[in-house]
């Protein structure tokens, strides 16, 4: 095996702790480790918000600088799910940066804008208080559904896929997506305003 595999190797096998220790120690494999094994899916949520490989390019550098920047002091628990809140800030931040010269449709605004029929927004109530029990309200919700109803509810709310490309995944039509979705929505609606975040 040549040195070039061998730290090939190496940095493809790096656990989410052992990347945020180099993030610590200000070590630059820290960008490249989470790249080898983070790239691609950071890559398709950008896509799937600005349409565009260039932008999405420039969102993926600008994550990793945006990562770099804020561990440490931060240590994320889940660093996936980090990674995924720092694209999405950047991605949509580009798409509104260019959506008046471009008028490129996105899926990912399309997708939370389904969701404000659902959510409601609170200045009053304490931001990660609320975020962590929205949470877990969410989690609880999805336990209680059906596998395809998961799958359905996280490509279009979590991923941003559109809902044709959902279809095409399950072999079903636009049309039986669309009423899951629609379906799913409104029970989560049901399950908010009784939780007190949302109201009739």
């Amino acid at each position: 095996m040549s040195d070039t595999q061998k730290e090939t190797k190496s940095r493809a096998v790096r656990t989410d702790s052992e990347i945020i220790d180099l993030y610590f120690a200000r070590n630059e494999e820290a960008i490249r480790a989470t790249d080898d094994k983070y790239g691609k899916y950071l890559y398709t949520i950008a896509y799937n918000i600005v349409h565009s490989r260039e932008d999405s390019e420039e969102c993926l550098d600008d994550t990793y600088l945006g990562t770099w920047n804020a561990i440490p002091p931060q240590r994320p628990n889940i660093f996936r799910v980090f990674l995924s809140r720092i694209m999405r800030n950047v991605a949509i931040d580009r798409y509104r940066e260019t959506r008046a010269d471009k008028r490129v449709p996105s899926d990912m605004i399309d997708a939370m804008s389904e969701l404000d029929t659902c959510m409601l927004y609170d200045p009053t109530v304490d931001e990660e208080t609320a975020i962590c029990e929205l949470a877990e309200i969410l989690s609880r919700f999805l336990r209680k559904k059906s596998k395809r109803e998961r799958f359905i509810f996280l490509c279009r709310y979590y991923y941003g896929d559109p809902v044709a490309h959902i279809a095409a995944l399950l072999s079903v039509s636009d049309r039986t997506v669309l009423r899951t979705l629609a379906a799913l929505r409104e029970e989560l609606r049901s399950v908010l305003i009784a939780e007190g975040y949302a109201v009739n």
